[in-house]
């Protein structure tokens, strides 16, 4: 072998690292790409459950009890400072399940696959969800908000309420964060 043909298979060598380097960044990329793609259809789809399930309850405790009469007045609603569930309430707790729409206030949800064996402290509830590849943390936060404007967080009581859903996972970067509002027309 002579160096001209030396120098052209050190060249195809060099060619073909390239090749194999690019093929693998792309397959990297894709699969990142479908990784991301998949925690964000699945948060989504966790957020808007939560938001759907919520908005099907009553929009305050004393609208859920029978025996209130017409409001006319916020300051008959919940007090800023008490938003959650009331005393005995649990999420999906069959008879003292939430009841209105503020009781979503400060749950924390783990979504898992039926493989994973992770304790999740302080979670309101473990959802085992068969097809799910992570591990999802699905936390839910409800406040009074101006009627001017509904991004605005009101310290006192409005006819308005949003609540807010954030889905994380250990095992992406990235953060959906969900507003809901709700009001009340009397």
């Amino acid at each position: 072998m002579n160096l001209g043909q030396m120098m052209l298979v050190i060249c195809g060598l060099v060619i073909l690292g390239m090749l194999v380097l690019g093929a693998n960044r792309t397959v990297f990329e894709t699969t990142d790409t479908q990784n991301n793609s998949e925690f964000g259809i699945n948060a989504v789809s966790l957020a808007t459950s939560l938001v759907e399930e919520a908005n099907g309850k009553m929009f305050d405790e004393v609208i859920a009890d029978s025996n209130t009469g017409t409001l006319s007045d916020p300051s008959q609603l919940t007090a800023v400072g008490v938003l959650g569930k009331d005393g005995a309430e649990a999420y999906r707790a069959g008879s003292d399940d939430f009841n209105d729409f503020d009781d979503f206030n400060g749950l924390l949800l783990a979504y898992k696959s039926p493989v994973d064996s992770t304790v999740v402290t302080g979670a309101h509830r473990d959802i085992v969800v068969p097809g799910l590849r992570a591990l999802y943390y699905v936390r839910a936060r409800v406040e009074y908000v101006a009627a001017a404007n509904l991004d605005v967080t009101s310290a006192s009581r409005t006819w308005h309420k949003k609540l807010i859903v954030t889905v994380t996972s250990p095992s992406i970067r990235d953060t959906l964060v969900y507003p809901a509002i709700m009001s009340y027309w009397n």
